[in-house]
């Protein structure tokens, strides 16, 4: 019943969340369902086990299921949070897997059930284990993977997660008679689903940058020298007049992707309104002008393929702890607005 509760609740959220595509809404509702039915069979496997003899096989063909379903939960999530690698062999581990329960149901393989209908795990149980270990780790690295194209930094949730699903796993593994495998499966649905849509609120939608409200909390912690780099699109309105939005959000996006894989690695990207993007850059500070030259160089290479392109104007200022960061962005933009009036593009 709590697991059921919590998968109501995840469900409802779910479906009354805007931000959600229909694609993903649907991806998380099947994980839901898969856990659902999982913990309902788990369920009628314990009301049945050492009921009427009458009654084996419902306790047989429930703990079955269970069994074959359980691996396919992980990878279910994998799809609605994460981004999918290895299809094919994935794919096909829950299948083989359900084929090895079917097989080994007979000789007692996997868990037995007496004659009084008592059930007992068996020596090949921990394959078992293994094969749902597995579903779940390849979810989380498919997480991992998933936030790459993101600068949100919830690595350290990610982990704490995987730590509380395996510890409630592990203790199901110890004591038996104790059933928290799936409430902690159906918590950590739910931690995932508001991690994604925490990542969602803090980025922008077209460029997958951060997004301004993470930009103007950015300096509140910041205590290291560090620059602030600022970029403006040249000759955005004409492009958007005479080619059409759609063509300046392919310019945005191209801009953005140039300027994250520049300064990613060195702080934090963001789109703070327009065709306007900043780079805070807090590690190897010194290297601005490398990057800066780098960035150039990126534009450059693309301008003489693509006439539209008036390239993307650069200027910068240095933060220090204490300094008012409206007067240090301020600087940065005049010295871009000053490159921008020199390359004659407005």
């Amino acid at each position: 019943l709590i697991t059921g509760f919590v998968l109501i609740i995840t469900a409802v959220d779910v479906l009354t969340n805007q931000l959600v595509s229909k694609k993903n809404k649907t991806e998380i509702i099947v994980t839901c369902a898969l856990i659902f039915t999982a913990n309902l069979f788990e369920f009628v496997g314990v009301k049945t086990n050492g009921a009427d003899a009458s009654l084996i096989w419902i306790h047989k063909g429930a703990k079955l299921a269970e069994f074959c379903i359980s691996p396919c939960i992980g990878i279910s999530a994998a799809v609605a949070y994460g981004k999918m690698y290895r299809k094919k062999f994935i794919a096909a581990l829950p299948i083989l897997h359900a084929l090895f329960e079917l097989a080994a149901l007979p000789f007692g393989g996997v868990f037995s059930v007496n004659a009084e209908n008592l059930y007992r795990r068996e020596r090949l149980y921990w394959i078992y284990i293994v094969v749902f270990l597995v579903s779940i780790m390849y979810c989380v690295v498919a997480i991992i993977r998933g936030n790459k194209k993101y600068q949100a930094k919830l690595g350290t949730v990610t982990l704490l997660v995987v730590i509380f699903l395996i510890f409630g796993i592990c203790v199901q593994m110890m004591f038996s008679n104790v059933r928290i495998d799936f409430i902690c499966v159906a918590i950590t649905n739910l931690i995932l689903y508001h991690h994604r849509e925490n990542i969602i609120n803090q980025i922008d939608a077209l460029t997958n940058l951060l997004n301004r409200r993470c930009f103007e909390r950015c300096f509140e912690n910041m205590k290291s020298p560090s620059y602030v780099v600022m970029f403006d699109v040249n000759k955005f309105k004409y492009i958007n007049d005479n080619y059409g939005h759609l063509a300046g959000d392919e310019y945005l996006k191209r801009t953005a992707q140039s300027v994250f894989e520049v300064y990613g690695r060195y702080g934090f990207c963001y789109r703070i309104g327009g065709d306007e993007f900043c780079a805070v850059l807090i590690r190897d500070v010194g290297r601005i002008e490398e990057l800066n030259r780098r960035f150039g160089e990126k534009i450059a290479e693309v301008q003489p393929k693509d006439g539209k392109y008036s390239g993307v104007a650069v200027g910068y200022a240095r933060y220090e702890y204490g300094d008012n960061i409206d007067e240090v962005i301020k600087r940065a933009d005049e010295m871009m607005y000053a490159n921008k009036n020199t390359s004659k593009c407005g």
